[in-house]
């Protein structure tokens, strides 16, 4: 072992000399070989240093193959690198842990591209229930999920494997669950594995179900980094999020997909792609999310919370279920909130500087001008992003499609097919420290299929839902046009309205089966609808809008409500064909 680290070390000395002058890095040169079933991990690694030290346009080069991984591959301070495989279909990069395949953090000028990633053993397994009781159900285990043992079963769901996605109507069920350190996976006998629960829950005797395992790591992960380039990735398994990126700058990701592999229920345990404040802009595009474990892509700010009022230019800030360290940056400008109304900025200020305090989630920030804050308010990056969606699919996944808390959205041929939850959701959550309220939302020429049919639904396949709810509007400025929506047997209203304001329904096919009012309104303003066609498959809707009068919503709260019969009577062909 000694004697083989020692040549690493010589063999890299000598290509920093043959390379001086070059900015390409095949893996093979440091000794990741593919098709061996030997860990490259620690070959891949020299050849990301090394391409980082460079100071030059790198590129790090993988073969055409599988490579095999058991522990990350960590890029750190690198300015204009490329890590590039032969192709989507050609280079495979399989986990062998619970791990990391990319974490960059602190790059200048980033792209990853051109390969699949999956995981051996996988984060996951699914079969049908034999025997339930109060406290495991054994699961006989259908080919090609595994009976892997040493395993924390963290959440069950329902599956369907006649429609292969999670289930719906009725039958759609999940439970989440804090297993004990001492309770794992274990093998009843040959194919059936018991998974430890807390308690009986709905499980039955015959159910198909998914079982999710502890969820440590996102296959992608992107921090404080600019210029992010994610293009031609497949996700196949991961044990949380296909794609996470923390404060990054211009993000563009084009043709990234999570998709399972033959035969499994499910790809990634978590999100598909998750973005955690982000600056400038996002571009999605031509991109799909496949039977994931939760939301198709979730765009969102942090809200931190006010701890220490020094004087009025100097706060202490503090991060609330958050484990990173609050670095905004100099220069950047916060709203603020007051603890009554999170939602709604009543002030803000531009950072000039900052530094650590003793504690490890907090910071301590002086700002240009004075902020008549008060201890226990609440404090986010004032939204500049723009985020422009274009070509995005998501299908049978188990949470929303996407859910949206920014500002600046440009939505266009987009599908969303058989979700569980909301096709669309909008929804700054003081419960996850997420928003802001999106603003200036423009979703065109997008098709909803059998969507908000499972887990988590709310009254609308499109849903603006503030949590808590509030009395004022804090949800602006939204045009939903030239769509085409079609109910499921089990969807709900086409639209849930709460705490929004100027919201504009235009030029979309509607097919209902239900004779329920399409739109639920709670404490919102300026709601208009115009030139819509619907189309009832079963029987003759009664009312196009009601008032949601559950506390806090008030229907003497609600105004400007233009949603007559005549704004859906319209007659044309659907404007996005479920066949294109």
């Amino acid at each position: 072992m000694i004697l083989k680290f020692n040549w690493l070390i010589l063999f890299e000395i000598y290509l920093n000399i043959l390379s001086s002058n070059s900015a390409i890095f095949h893996v093979a040169q440091f000794g990741a070989y593919p098709n061996d079933n030997i860990d490259d991990s620690r070959a891949i690694q020299l050849a990301v240093n090394r391409a980082i030290r460079s100071e030059l346009n790198s590129t790090v080069v993988f073969g055409a193959g599988i490579y095999n991984l058991s522990s990350a591959i960590n890029i750190t301070n690198a300015i204009n690198l490329t890590i590039t495989g032969q192709g989507m279909s050609e280079t495979l990069l399989v986990g062998n842990n619970p791990i990391f395949i990319f974490t960059a953090e602190y790059c200048q000028g980033i792209t990853i591209r051109s390969f699949s990633i999956d995981f051996d053993p996988l984060p996951f397994t699914g079969g049908y229930v034999v025997q339930v009781n109060n406290t495991y159900i054994d699961v006989r285990v259908v080919s090609p999920h595994r009976t892997d043992v040493n395993r924390k079963v963290v959440s069950i769901f329902r599956y369907d494997p006649m429609e292969q996605r999670p289930a719906f109507g009725v039958k759609a069920y999940q439970i989440f669950q804090s297993p004990p350190n001492n309770v794992s996976t274990t093998i009843v006998e040959s194919g059936v594995l018991r998974l430890p629960i807390e308690r009986r829950y709905e499980f039955v005797e015959g159910d198909p179900i998914v079982a999710l395992f502890d969820l440590p790591a996102n296959a992608l992960s992107i921090k404080y980094s600019s210029d992010v380039f994610i293009e031609s990735i497949t996700v196949h398994a991961s044990w949380m999020m296909g794609l996470l990126t923390f404060r990054a700058t211009r993000l563009t990701v084009l043709d990234y997909h999570a998709e399972p592999g033959q035969g499994r229920w499910l790809s990634t345990n978590s999100d598909c792609m998750h973005f955690t404040d982000a600056r400038e802009y996002i571009n999605l595009s031509n991109s799909k999310c496949h039977l994931t474990g939760d939301d198709g892509c979730n765009i969102h700010k942090v809200y931190l919370q006010i701890a220490e009022v020094i004087n009025t230019t100097a706060l202490v800030l503090k991060a609330i279920g958050w484990i990173e360290p609050v670095r905004i940056g100099e220069g950047i400008r916060l709203e603020f909130t007051s603890k009554q109304k999170p939602f709604t900025s009543y002030t803000s200020g531009t950072i000039i500087s900052s530094s650590l305090t003793n504690s490890t989630d907090s910071m301590l920030f002086l700002f240009d001008s004075p902020v008549n804050i008060s201890v226990g308010d609440w404090a986010y990056v004032s939204d500049r992003l723009t985020v422009t969606i274009r070509n995005f699919t998501v299908e049978n996944n188990r949470g929303r499609g996407a859910l949206l808390e920014a500002r600046n959205i440009d939505m266009q041929h987009s599908t969303f097919n058989r979700t569980s939850a909301p096709a669309l959701f909008f929804q700054p959550s003081m419960f996850w420290r997420e928003g802001p309220g999106a603003r200036n939302v423009t979703l065109s020429n997008n098709l909803y299929i059998n969507c908000n049919e499972g887990i988590s639904q709310h009254k609308g396949i499109i849903t603006f839902l503030p949590d808590p709810v509030q009395t004022n509007p804090v949800i602006e400025d939204i045009r939903i046009e030239s769509s085409t929506f079609y109910f499921g047997n089990f969807s709900q209203g086409l639209i849930q309205g709460n705490n929004v304001n100027n919201v504009l329904l235009t030029g979309n096919y509607i097919a209902t089966n239900s004779s329920q009012p399409l739109i639920t309104i709670c404490n919102s303003r300026n709601m208009t609808a115009s030139n819509n066609t619907v189309i009832d498959t079963q029987s003759k809707i009664q009312e196009y809008y009601v008032f949601d009068e559950t506390s806090p919503c008030q229907m003497n709260l609600s105004s400007l409500i233009d949603l007559p019969p005549s704004a859906f009577n319209s007659s044309f062909a659907p404007p996005v064909n479920i066949f294109q």
